[in-house]
């Protein structure tokens, strides 16, 4: 099972201090739970995807993903996989030049691709599998690894995959989860198609207060009303009951795919801490379910 950090670009304004900090936070993390590689975000500036929730802080132009991935590969010898928003490029000729100024420059070998935050909008880039099609037969990089993001709570989300797949995709990386459902549906789907990806890291977001879970919930990460309740019952029980329902999620995952026989595609995770997060949360949080897919493993 892979493990993956999700280490954001911090703002542009915070000068080298910020990069410091985020590169130091990784070091702590890696260091006492070994990771496969750092996810990177690109941020937008972007309206709310969801009428639940609230973004309090104002929207700050950040560091470029690939910018901060040389970093982190140049002083921790970490591989990095950066997220790349496909539509905003002018033309396909703009992605593909990125694609292999990014592989050449960068040293990045693995792209997450990510399509337009809204559907009112005609965006004047590929959409995302025409986007890995176009990385796939057009770049040419030894060794490209494809990513795409997954929404299980979409309809088809199984489809959709499946799609991009045969358009070029290797691996998925999930819309944050806190509830288990949606995306084993997605998984059962999954047993009906032929195109399967070879892995799903699956987001998870350990949550220090309620602020914290109003934001997520702006982003349009999917929790029901109950849950919410629960979490934010008391601010102080907030990153407790994160983490207890985050392994409670994961466990039903993973017991789920068990049961199921579906070997493919392997599970991973994708630590994405939100708020003022200790590495030693980040570090607990990943070995409990890096045990609790062993055991799963085990069962097999």
């Amino acid at each position: 099972m892979r493990t993956v950090l999700e280490a954001v670009p911090p703002e542009l304004h915070r000068g080298e201090a910020a990069v410091e900090a985020v590169i130091e936070k990784v070091a702590a993390v890696n260091e006492g739970c070994p990771l496969d590689a750092v996810n990177i975000p690109e941020i937008h500036e972007e309206p709310s995807r969801s009428s639940k929730g609230e973004r309090r802080q104002p929207f700050a132009p950040r560091m470029a993903p690939r910018d901060l991935a040389r970093a982190i590969q140049e002083r921790l010898g970490l591989e990095c996989m950066i997220n790349h928003v496909v539509v905003h490029h002018a033309d396909a000729a703009s992605l593909c030049d990125w694609a292999r100024e990014t592989w050449e420059e960068y040293g990045v070998r693995q792209f997450v691709l990510v399509g337009g935050g809204r559907h009112d909008i005609a965006y004047p880039g590929p959409a995302v599998p025409e986007a890995n099609t176009l990385l796939r037969e057009k770049t040419q990089i030894p060794a490209l690894r494809i990513g795409n993001i997954c929404i299980p709570s979409r309809d088809d989300e199984a489809g959709r995959m499946a799609a991009k797949v045969r358009a070029g995709a290797d691996f998925f990386t999930t819309q944050i989860l806190y509830e288990p459902e949606d995306f084993t549906h997605t998984l059962d789907g999954l047993m009906g198609v032929s195109a399967l990806p070879d892995e799903v890291l699956v987001a998870v977001c350990p949550a220090r207060t309620e602020r914290n879970i109003r934001f997520l919930l702006w982003l349009g990460v999917s929790i029901s009303d109950g849950l919410e309740r629960w979490l934010t019952e008391a601010d102080q029980d907030v990153a407790a009951r994160s983490l207890e329902q985050i392994a409670r999620a994961w466990a039903a995952i993973v017991e789920h795919q068990r049961a199921s026989g579906l070997t493919r595609p392997q599970l991973g995770i994708n630590l994405a801490p939100i708020g003022a997060i200790s590495a030693q949360t980040s570090i607990a949080l990943a070995r409990d379910l890096a045990a609790m897919h062993a055991e799963r493993q085990k069962a097999v």
